[in-house]
């Protein structure tokens, strides 16, 4: 939680600078849009907390694949400068390997809902640069087909958790015409540690610790 204060920092600070600039020079803004993105993801390695019971070796790692992202959006721009959006997608890797597992075969996904501040350049027009952030839920997914630590296996099993989950993202706009333009963007997503139950293992659990996700897109977005 410690880049919270500094991203609120950096967004005040750039709001307070938009607020200097003349809106008199800007084209009417058409205010809803939508917006979609796709590209890849890297997830770092997160910590394996609990097993089904099985004794684990002190600082067990989950280690992931690169992975893809693919994400919706739909907001309001409330000046030329600041917009608010929600956002949902899906972050999607298979697991690489975890600490002193026999056998691996598993998909972990984040599904976040997110409510997003924006701020954009007011004074550029063809080529804008952006950034923002946003906080909600994220529902973090493990479907698994087989998973083996020292004596416990789970097979052929799904389970979700709901946890608190944020954001950071900056971009680059370029204007196809009015109401159309692509993007390229960078984007950091954290999500707290989930735990996932399986019906066969009686009270026992696995438990991930937080994960932290970046992502790189190309966005397109749509005005009205």
């Amino acid at each position: 939680m410690r880049m919270n204060f500094g991203l609120f920092a950096m967004l005040s600070t750039f709001g307070g600078l938009a607020l200097l600039a003349p809106s008199g020079a800007q084209a009417q803004l058409d205010r809803l849009y939508l917006k979609t993105d796709v590209g890849g993801n890297w997830t770092r390695d997160t910590e394996l907390r609990e097993f089904f019971g099985e004794s684990l070796t002190p600082h067990s790692k989950v280690k992931f694949e690169p992975g893809a992202r693919f994400g919706f959006a739909a907001g309001y721009w409330l000046t030329h400068w600041f917009a608010l959006e929600g956002e949902t997608g899906i972050f999607a890797n298979s697991i690489d390997s975890i600490t002193d597992a026999t056998h691996v075969d598993a998909v972990f996904s984040n599904v976040p809902l997110l409510g997003n501040v924006r701020f954009t350049c007011p004074r550029c027009d063809r080529v804008k640069p952006y950034f923002g952030g946003g906080a909600g839920v994220s529902f973090p997914i493990l479907d698994v087909d087989r998973i083996t630590i020292g004596r416990t296996s789970i097979f052929d099993g799904s389970d979700v958790d709901a946890v608190f989950a944020y954001q950071a993202f900056a971009g680059l706009r370029f204007k196809l015409n009015e109401q159309m333009g692509l993007s390229v963007e960078y984007r950091y997503f954290h999500a707290d540690g989930a735990e996932f139950r399986a019906d066969f293992s009686g009270p026992d659990r696995m438990r991930l610790g937080a994960t932290e996700t970046h992502a790189v897109s190309v966005a397109f977005d749509f005005h009205f």
